[in-house]
This record gives C-alpha cells, sequence and structure tokens, in this order.
C-alpha cells in the first residue's frame, strides 16, 4: 500500500498540539504526500466546544488542583467505561462523513480524543483506516491509550516506558523526538543563532544588555500581569513580552512599551526572538519546551498546568536547560542570579543544545510512509451501506 492521503487530527484546545500537526503536516507534505488538517474542537456543538475552552482556561487559572485532579482521574479512565464511549462518540457522525469524503489511507493524530472515536468506529466495523498518534508532552496519559492505535510517536525513551506501562506493546511504539516546525530546526535558524547580536541591533535592542523572553503560549496566558509590570519596570535587563492572541494582555502591557521594553501580539517568529534572547520565562507546554531546546534557550519555568506540564518541566529541569520558578519575586531573583552569574546561564544553554533531538517531524513522516506501505491492500478501508454515514 503506498500512501497517498492523510487525515491528520488535532485540536485548539491550547497552540501546542496544532503546532506538532503542522509541523508533522509539514515534513509529510515535503515527502508528496497529501494532508488534510483538522481542528477536531470545530466538530463539537458549539455550546459544548465553548464551554470547553472556557472550563479548561478557568480551571487552569483558578482551580489549578481541581484540574490536576481531572487529568489524573481521566489518564485512569477505564476505556470500557459509558463516560469513554460517549466521549468516544463526541463529533463521531462528522468524522465518518470526513472519512467517506476524503478516503485517507491513514488517520494521524496529535489529540487523543479523535483516538478515541476512530477506536469505536474500527470496533463497529466501520472503517478498517490505520490509526496513529503523536503525543505532544514528555508524559504518557491514560487517554491516548487505545486498542485499535496501531502506532505512538513520542519524545523521550521515558514517555514509550510510561505507554508501554499503560499497556501499549513496544513494537507499537516509536522513539521519534518531538515534532516541531521546520522553521526552529532550519538553516534560517541556525543563522539567527549565530547572529544574535546583529538580530538585536536590528530591532534596537542592545547586543551588550541581557533579554528577556516573556511568553505564555499561544493564548498568551501571563498571570499576575501587575507584579510582572513592576518586575519588567524594576529589573534593569531587556524584555520582550509575546501576548499571542490575548487581546486584553497586549493592552494592559503595551503602556510599557520602550526601547527595554518590547510588547507584542500574535506573532509567526518566534524562533527569531527565541534566537535573541538570553532566557524565556514561560509556561512548560511540550512544543513550547522542545521549540526553546531546538534554540538552544535557557528557561525559567513558571504556572505550569498541573499534570503534563509538571512533567514538560520537570524533564527540561532534570537535563539541567530549566529552573522552576514558584513566583514572581523569585523570577525577579532568579533573573538577577543568571545576570550576575553567566557561567550558569551558558550551562543551561550547553543543556539545551545537547538535549534537542532534531528531525522528528521527518522520522514521523518517513515511519508513517513506512507503515502505511506495509498494510495489506484494502478495497473497502471505509465500510458500510450508503445512506448510513451519519
Amino acid at each position: 500500500m503506498i500512501v497517498v492521503r492523510v487525515l491528520l487530527m488535532s485540536a485548539s484546545f491550547g497552540d501546542g498540539h496544532m503546532q506538532a500537526a503542522n509541523a508533522v503536516g509539514e515534513a509529510l507534505r515535503r515527502q508528496g504526500v497529501t494532508v488534510k488538517l483538522v481542528d477536531y474542537t470545530q466538530w463539537l456543538n458549539p455550546a459544548l466546544r465553548s464551554f470547553a475552552k472556557f472550563s479548561l482556561i478557568q480551571g487552569v487559572q483558578l482551580a489549578p488542583a481541581l484540574y490536576e485532579v481531572f487529568y489524573k482521574s481521566m489518564s485512569r479512565l477505564d476505556r470500557d467505561s459509558s463516560l469513554q464511549r460517549r466521549i468516544n462518540r463526541l463529533g463521531m457522525a462528522k468524522f465518518k462523513r470526513c472519512l467517506k469524503a476524503y478516503a485517507p489511507d491513514v488517520v494521524v493524530s496529535t489529540f487523543p480524543t479523535p483516538n478515541g472515536v476512530m477506536a469505536q468506529l474500527r470496533e463497529q466495523g466501520f472503517t478498517r483506516i490505520p490509526v496513529a498518534a503523536v503525543l505532544t508532552d514528555y508524559t504518557a496519559h491514560g487517554q491516548w491509550v487505545q486498542e485499535h492505535t496501531d502506532l505512538y510517536f513520542v519524545a523521550t525513551e521515558q514517555v514509550k516506558a510510561e505507554l508501554t506501562a499503560l499497556g501499549v506493546a513496544s513494537e507499537r511504539i516509536v522513539v521519534s523526538g518531538m515534532p516541531i516546525r521546520a522553521r526552529f530546526e532550519d538553516s534560517g535558524a541556525r543563522q539567527a543563532l549565530a547572529c544574535r547580536r546583529e538580530l538585536r541591533q536590528a530591532e534596537r535592542l542592545s547586543a551588550e544588555r541581557p533579554l528577556v523572553l516573556l511568553m505564555g503560549g499561544g493564548a498568551g496566558l501571563v498571570a499576575d500581569v501587575a507584579e510582572w509590570m513592576e518586575v519588567m519596570q524594576a529589573t534593569p535587563v531587556q524584555f520582550v513580552v509575546i501576548c499571542g492572541r490575548n487581546d486584553k494582555l497586549y493592552r494592559r502591557l503595551r503602556t510599557l512599551h520602550s526601547n527595554r521594553i518590547r510588547v507584542l501580539g500574535y506573532t509567526t517568529e518566534v524562533e527569531r526572538w527565541m534566537a535573541m534572547a538570553d532566557v524565556v520565562v514561560t509556561k512548560p507546554g511540550g512544543i513550547t519546551v522542545a521549540e526553546a531546546l531546538a534554540m538552544e534557550l535557557p528557561m525559567l519555568l513558571y504556572h505550569p498546568i498541573p499534570g503534563q506540564e509538571v512533567c514538560n518541566g520537570q524533564y527540561v529541569v532534570d537535563l539541567g536547560a530549566a529552573r522552576w520558578v514558584t513566583d514572581i519575586q523569585h523570577a525577579a531573583e532568579e533573573l538577577r542570579q543568571l545576570q550576575e552569574h553567566p557561567d550558569s546561564l551558558q550551562a543551561m544553554r550547553r543543556a539545551a543544545r545537547a538535549a534537542h533531538r532534531p528531525g522528528a517531524a521527518g522520522r514521523i513522516a518517513e515511519s508513517l510512509l513506512r507503515f502505511a506501505a506495509d498494510q495489506p491492500e484494502d478495497p473497502l478501508p471505509v465500510i458500510g451501506r450508503p445512506g448510513r454515514w451519519e
């Protein structure tokens, strides 16, 4: 079987799942594969979609302990439970129509729910299309584990061990590294790292004064804004703040904009700002961590989402490429310490450089092509009688 069509499923709950999907999609297209990328949240009932996104953001910000309980309980959820089966039916009607209309050779997801839906469709005999999962954190969550997921791509050997402990056969797991977009690994990114001083000068930033990048993911979730404003005004280093799509945050911080403090909204040039920075203060999303490692950027990790982001953060802290900061004053103290001891910052940069595993998206694309080529010819990848697709 030669793969010609890939259905790539993701979800806009946070930015990382979509960024990983884009990275895999880029690599597949370079191999000549036709790719259809779907944001699975758009297949959900609009009211449910809005409620889920609102609940996620509010839960993380206002009740992190409760979110942690939810995260752990969902990881332990029995795959045969009625709740799991209800989750697996979310968006199923549109999924069926897409499978029939697009007729993919393989379905790949960077978000676990579509894998659960595909598992149920295969269990029902609706389809025999192969299914692959791309995990986007440095830990394994139980929701990824589905009986009919044929292949798993993970960032590290440790994540592979966690998946095998959850019952996944070792031969179904590929340690690929974390897929990130080519712009973080191509010659342009390497050149940017080699020309950090020139990039700063082009932005009218000092090449001598330390530069701190402050970012909170695609949604720009930076808590305790008033305190951060005080720290930025009082700390004699340069700051670049990326607010993402958080317009309210951008308008509030924009009042600080100066030659020393730059405030940006959503940008497609994160890798350029990472190349210029000496350290990034951020939440440890899996893709954010991987991008920072690729750009050899030391990290101060702040306000992680309980569960996956704590695991992501601990991974890079153990590597020596990052440090935890418990609150804003602790962050300010760490920034002062790193400014006074540049050798520590250089050691963190070396650790990041050593930990990065380039080419993950390409490895995933190549593995998918080999996997699909090994599948038996199936003239009926989607089955069922006409009129029964919904």
